[in-house]
């Protein structure tokens, strides 16, 4: 009878130190997600000095050529697009995020899809990156600042988007392709105003490319610039997105990005997900890959349809249903505009 006591009693005693190394841990865990989390804190009383440089009218689409001043003002003024229907009603929101490349790298890429998505009733803000575009990787130190200041640079663009009065605060999305899409990545893990992610040819570190492509970042040898960059790389954040949805568009043929490296990426984000792989190289520039953003978005965001079948948008939409999880798909690929 004694041992019975004793064994109960040691299973409890062990019950319980189980229980505490599990509080301990998630504590630990938690306090390790704030302190990731105030990396970006920023005071967003600060003015944004916003200048509008022109405008036009497109098809019933209004474009705005606009500028505002960097929280940093190291990094003066951001360009930017805003892109909304010539309409009343209420508009889901969408910030797009360019790639650093040959052709469009900057915000232009993906003004054609904001426009298109204008006439679907979305009011879209396409920014201008500085780091690495403008400012490029330098060493350790320099560079952890930089990435911070555009990571707040993408949360005041958020900022931007919502203040206006006809964005619907529920319906918002993001669009980054290459290093937009790592900013986005970091953004979905610190923001809880985003419900739908679209990442395009993103690496899961910055050192990934920093020390590949720009050799003075390890001056002070690799592995330093890599712990440097450790809490800021794009997949410790891109873990804890939930509730939002993220959306993965990976290249077949991508010579900047192994297979493997993509799979680790989209591995270790958190659910909802999907990932979709296309026959074509990290520029991303198939019509497929087009079609898919467009359909997803549309879904996602609650938008109207198309009005004809251009883009296929309509038979696409169907495929994105609400934490839908999908096992990588192979997707060929479209016309190159």
């Amino acid at each position: 009878m004694s041992n019975l006591y004793c064994c109960r009693r040691f299973g409890i005693i062990v019950f319980a130190c189980l229980l505490i190394a599990t509080f301990d841990s998630s504590i630990a865990l938690a306090q390790r997600n704030d302190s990731r989390q105030s990396l970006f804190d920023y005071d967003r009383s600060t003015a944004l000095d916003l200048k509008e440089v022109s405008a036009r009218d497109q098809d019933g689409v209004s474009i705005r050529d606009i500028n505002y001043a960097a929280y940093n003002p190291v990094h003066k003024r951001i360009d930017a697009y805003l892109v909304k229907p010539k309409r009343r009603g209420r508009f889901a929101g969408v910030l797009f995020f360019h790639w650093l490349g040959k052709v469009k790298s900057d915000r232009n890429e993906f003004l054609d899809e904001a426009i298109a998505l204008a006439k679907q009733g979305t009011a879209s803000l396409l920014i201008q990156g500085h780091f690495p575009w403008i400012e490029e990787p330098s060493e350790a130190q320099a560079d952890r600042r930089q990435i911070i200041d555009q990571t707040i640079e993408v949360r005041r663009a958020l900022d931007l988007l919502l203040s206006q009065p006809q964005v619907d605060r529920r319906r918002i999305g993001f669009v980054g392709h290459d290093y937009g899409a790592m900013y986005g990545s970091i953004v979905s893990g610190i923001e809880k105003r985003v419900r739908a992610y679209v990442l395009m040819a993103a690496t899961p570190t910055f050192s990934d490319w920093s020390l590949k492509y720009w050799p003075v970042t390890a001056k002070a040898g690799e592995e330093v610039y890599r712990q440097a960059m450790k809490d800021l790389d794009p997949i410790n954040y891109v873990s804890h997105a939930t509730p939002a949805s993220l959306f993965f568009q990976f290249a077949k043929s991508d010579k900047f990005i192994p297979r493997a490296t993509a799979l680790t990426y989209f591995n270790a984000a958190s659910r909802p997900k999907q990932i979709r792989w296309y026959d074509t190289v990290h520029e991303m520039n198939v019509e497929a890959a087009r079609r898919d953003r467009r359909a997803y978005l549309t879904r996602r965001l609650g938008l109207t349809n198309a009005q004809t079948n251009n883009f296929g948008v309509r038979r696409l939409v169907a495929a994105f249903l609400p934490g839908d999880e999908r096992k990588p798909r192979q997707v060929a690929a479209g016309t190159k505009r």
